[in-house]
């Protein structure tokens, strides 16, 4: 695949510290949060959000053409007022911002709760006593795509799409997702109240795996006691 998520270019000093011909990247690691505290739709939110600031921070990464070049005008996505592309969640998202260039905000959907097995059971120690569960989270995130003209605000969300699922399978991986694919684009509307502005749906399905265990405080069997009785 010629097209993906590129870092942004380096400056020359750090590039002389590398030779010639080599291409230093800084590589993202993985969510530390996911350890600890397993998938919520806050840190799916966090995530989509690195991956759609790992492309559109250098306008070369961007597949079309027309974008493209939209971009190399006003600039890739940078921290900050000044960035050429508002790229955020619904929670952060500051509307006076979007009136005048292109946007992208990311909203949480519903979760919903899916059984694998009967009682969430996923296995049970009978020595410990310990008891194991698990089931998956089928939740859905939807990207916003906001511009001022229609045809812009159309090709901006197909970006979107396409990059989600380009890459849907290396996100599934490093997310550990059970899965993770663009399932729609939507129609074109009119964006309310706001001066000449349009959007675009774009949503994205997955599933998470969540389990869990639970150990009573006492083993069931704690000891076994023989008593030998006097027979008359």
């Amino acid at each position: 695949m010629s097209c993906g998520i590129q870092p942004p270019a380096n400056p020359a000093e750090v590039e002389a510290l590398f030779p010639p011909g080599s291409v230093p990247e800084v590589r993202i690691p993985q969510l530390s949060a996911l350890c600890a505290f397993g998938h919520t739709p806050r840190i799916l939110t966090g995530a989509i959000r690195q991956i759609l600031l790992q492309h559109f921070v250098d306008p070369e990464n961007i597949l079309d053409e027309y974008l493209r070049e939209r971009l190399r005008a006003r600039g890739g996505w940078s921290e900050g007022t000044d960035s050429g592309i508002v790229i955020e969640s619904l929670a952060r998202w500051r509307p006076e911002l979007t009136e005048a260039r292109p946007a992208i905000i990311i909203k949480e959907g519903d979760w919903n709760w899916r059984r694998v097995a009967i009682g969430d059971m996923a296995g049970e120690d009978w020595r410990s006593g310990v008891r194991r569960f698990g089931g998956l989270w089928s939740g859905t995130h939807t990207c916003f795509a906001l511009a001022d003209e229609g045809a812009e605000t159309q090709i901006l969300a197909t970006e979107v799409a396409r990059l989600l699922l380009w890459f849907g399978p290396m996100i599934m991986d490093e997310l550990e997702l059970h899965r993770f694919v663009p399932v729609s684009i939507g129609a074109l509307h009119a964006l309310k109240e706001a001066t000449e502005n349009y959007v675009v749906p774009v949503s994205v399905a997955y599933a998470s795996w969540e389990g869990w265990s639970s150990q009573e405080e006492a083993p069931r069997l704690k000891r076994v006691v023989f008593k030998a009785e006097e027979l008359v």
